[in-house]
């Protein structure tokens, strides 16, 4: 569902409806961020009432991160950084 709405998204950018597209981005953003904050409200709760250890916490948080919202938390490395700089270079636009 979340690939159709991205395509969507982008073919009401494309068609320069902005108005319909930043709906569908602001719906999967509060999506994303409703389900972080309920993941951290269990977390919590876990801690408090079930003498979870934060360990624990961050291993249960980690298995509901997708192996793409994984590779967009670590941060580039040089090598990246440096071919993105000259990326750059190349083409200006």
């Amino acid at each position: 569902m979340e690939n159709q709405d991205i395509m969507t998204m982008i073919d009401f950018t494309a068609n320069s409806e902005y108005t319909k597209a930043t709906e569908i981005f602001n719906d999967m953003l509060a999506t994303r961020t409703s389900d972080a904050m309920d993941a951290m409200k269990i977390g919590l709760a876990g801690e408090v009432f079930n003498d979870v250890e934060d360990e624990q916490l961050e291993m249960e948080f980690d298995d509901e991160i997708d192996e793409d919202d994984a590779e967009a938390l670590e941060d580039p490395s040089d090598e990246e950084i440096d071919s993105m700089a000259d990326e750059m270079e190349d083409n200006p636009e």
